[in-house]
């Protein structure tokens, strides 16, 4: 991994050795150490090691500039192929305790029931809520921002079914409370804003409630600035989950206090870099990219930049077909 700053510059990086050796391992155990599974909470770093399937996981956190700040734990990851295998791992934004759901039912048939756990540096691991989930569906964790633990309700079926439902846990108290109501499709919670998705109509978004609505584009996913002042709102022309044409794809940046909004053209929402800008992909690029210096699985991947939010480019931060992926940006 390489950490890179807004000319994209490497500031540092990880070889898979290093990142191994996090968990104590020696440079002939990395080889077989699953690199890139991390997390970016706040300004800090998580990564994840099992050395067998029922072993415990370990969790390093380290910071933003690379030192290791301590070891923490957490159960081991169920089996993929097990029935219960609805949880991931969400980290906090403060980027010192991590959370994640456990399916308690027997044989993870009949109406599912189970717990949300918290860890962290120089704690131990804490049951944090306990749930009981209605007949069909299971729970599992989303996110975790300021606003609370992101804890989403769907279909225990293969693909789903019946309306998915999203709620906050309160990482301090345990206490659950409603992040979106019915017909409503979570999209984005931090720094007092929440976004969310009309079901029944793929043209319009509510933030904190107002409703924002274009007649010649669908949503595809939202993200809050970082200060709460804006909400950057991805759109497409055409269904993203369906079949058609190549889409037209664009970004709506909303100013949540006075409620104008501004229609980027022909570039992807990525994330937002600061409060004042976002990191995107162009549409032309995306959809024809260059084809120099291949990646060694032979695919060309588009650059990655950083825009201002008034749709001008301002720095390149990942070059085409480079051999990382981005990952997000640290606080």
């Amino acid at each position: 991994m390489e950490v890179v700053n807004g000319q994209g510059v490497k500031q540092w990086g990880l070889t898979y050795a290093q990142e191994g050796a996090f968990f104590g391992l020696t440079p002939q155990q990395a080889g077989n150490f699953t690199p890139g599974d991390f997390e970016i909470g706040g300004s800090n770093l998580f990564f994840f090691s099992q050395a067998t399937p029922t072993s415990p996981n370990k969790i390093a956190v380290v910071s933003r500039t690379g030192q290791l700040l301590g070891i923490g734990t957490a159960p081991a990851l169920p089996n993929s192929s097990s029935a219960s295998y609805y949880w991931s791992f969400v980290v906090s934004p403060t980027g010192t305790e991590w959370a994640w759901p456990l399916d308690q039912t027997p044989l993870a048939t009949g109406q599912h029931h189970g717990i949300v756990e918290v860890g962290g540096l120089g704690e131990a691991n804490r049951i944090l809520y306990r749930w009981v989930a209605p007949l069909g569906f299971t729970e599992t964790l989303v996110g975790w921002t300021d606003t609370g633990i992101v804890m989403q309700r769907t279909g225990d079926g293969p693909c789903g079914y019946g309306p998915d439902a999203w709620f906050t846990v309160n990482p301090d108290t345990g206490k659950l409370a409603e992040l979106v109501t019915d017909n409503e499709q979570f999209l984005a919670a931090s720094s007092g804003v929440t976004v969310a998705g009309l079901l029944n109509d793929p043209h319009t978004v509510l933030i904190n409630g107002v409703r924002y609505s274009e007649s010649k584009s669908v949503f595809a996913g939202a993200a809050v600035s970082p200060d709460g002042g804006r909400v950057a709102v991805m759109r497409a022309s055409f269904n993203p989950c369906g079949s058609g044409n190549i889409p037209e794809d664009s970004i709506e940046i909303v100013n949540v206090a006075n409620h104008t909004h501004v229609d980027l053209q022909g570039i992807q929402l990525v994330s937002w870099w600061d409060n004042n800008e976002i990191i995107a992909v162009s549409d032309t690029e995306s959809y024809n990219p260059p084809p120099t210096i291949p990646v060694p699985t032979g695919d060309t991947t588009p650059p990655i930049r950083i825009y201002s939010l008034q749709g001008q480019k301002v720095s390149e931060i990942i070059p085409a077909n480079f051999p990382w992926s981005y990952q997000g940006v640290l606080s």
